[in-house]
């Protein structure tokens, strides 16, 4: 068996930060497969661009751009080279978009799997002009009809998709992402603290992710804004870029908490650890989500969550026991929510951990080759 994957990555490097084009969850989630698969012996391949690429056993490489400039240009690359890339028989394609995969169908049909990652379809027709709607939902419905299995990462993603594409239950199936517990655990707050220069009374909120749509920071702003005003010991983290970051940065100024927020940038995901646990909770608000990565590994290193009910959110997140829900969305509320959940942080640590257990990489990733051979078995 071979595992090719198709997407925009990057490789850690001890000179330079992580590439803007290759920061998120999903990143984090083709990486750890990666290394799943190469430690069971699988070989392992990557199509599209790989930044910082270094040379790993078992692991060959195509490169398709040498920088990423767009995301239609990246597409339109993908289509041409494709014609060029030989696999063998037994070769798994697993895309992390839809589009990207119907770059491999038209010459011939492959064994494939195609994550979901949230509603990419959504996330496209809310953002984007027509004739980019028209193009990718073409492309979207050719590869999910082409397609052997599909994996949706949370319960949402697939509904979604199955009232969009009702004949494809039999062959949609959901894994959600998945935590490594040996990298993301608990931590010594106070050293690390010292280390990033914070107080050990500061009450620290963190936010890991895409400062952009359908990313709602400036809400989380807002809220903490709320917080700051009745005790400023409250300090908000922010991890991350993105197309809103001059916007949030401006409304941080107008609202004078330039001194309570600390901006970050983009971050190795060998940081993330010691990140997390500088922490006394994080937060995510969203529109639009699937399995974020950022909730488990925040849980995994005992740090509670606050979040709204999107994606598989409520499944991981229990009120009261690992976080915190904001089930009626409003600034008054997530401030609340945060509130509380930094003053029950500590009783909740441990509770935080153990609500990962079921979703280690180990079983989650496990999952995905099952998939495979049966993707394999049944063709």
């Amino acid at each position: 068996m071979k595992a090719y994957h198709i997407g925009v990555i990057s490789f850690e490097n001890k000179n330079s930060e992580r590439e803007l084009k290759a920061i998120g969850g999903i990143q984090g989630y083709i990486l750890e497969l990666i290394n799943f698969l190469l430690s069971k012996d699988i070989s392992v391949g990557f199509i599209g661009k790989v930044y910082n690429f270094r040379k790993t056993k078992g692991l060959k490489y195509y490169q398709i751009q040498n920088n990423v400039t767009s995301t239609n240009k990246f597409l339109i690359q993908l289509f041409l080279r494709s014609f060029f890339i030989k696999l063998s028989k037994d070769t798994i394609i697993h895309a992390h978009r839809p589009d990207h995969f119907a770059a491999f169908t038209f010459l011939k049909n492959r064994f494939s799997v195609i994550s979901l990652h949230g509603q990419q379809a959504r996330t496209v027709n809310d953002r984007k002009g027509k004739a980019v709607r028209t193009i990718y939902n073409y492309l979207e419905k050719f590869a999910l009809k082409k397609t052997n299995a599909i994996i949706a990462v949370d319960e949402i993603t697939k509904n979604y998709y199955l009232k969009l594409y009702p004949k494809y239950k039999e062959k949609i199936y959901v894994i959600p992402t998945g935590v490594n517990v040996s990298s993301f655990k608990p931590d010594d707050k106070h050293k690390v603290r010292d280390k990033f220069g914070f107080s050990k009374i500061d009450k620290i909120i963190l936010y890991v992710g895409r400062i952009e749509p359908p990313k709602k920071i400036e809400e989380i702003i807002k809220a903490f804004d709320i917080l700051f005003k009745n005790d400023q010991t409250y300090k908000l983290i922010l991890v991350g870029d993105g197309v809103l970051m001059n916007e949030i940065k401006e409304l941080a100024n107008r609202l004078k908490l330039n001194k309570a927020i600390t901006f970050f940038g983009i971050r190795k995901r060998s940081e993330l650890p010691e990140i997390f646990n500088l922490a006394d909770i994080s937060v995510l608000y969203s529109n639009n989500e699937g399995s974020p990565l950022s909730i488990k590994e925040s849980l995994a290193c005992g740090i509670p969550v606050v979040a709204n009910c999107v994606g598989d959110i409520s499944i991981v997140v229990k009120n009261g026991y690992n976080g915190y829900l904001v089930e009626q969305e409003s600034i008054d509320q997530l401030a609340l929510k945060m509130e509380e959940a930094v003053n029950n942080a500590s009783k909740l640590k441990q509770n935080c951990i153990d609500s990962v257990q079921d979703f280690t990489i180990e079983k989650v990733n496990q999952d995905v080759i099952d998939l495979y051979k049966k993707v394999l078995n049944e063709k």
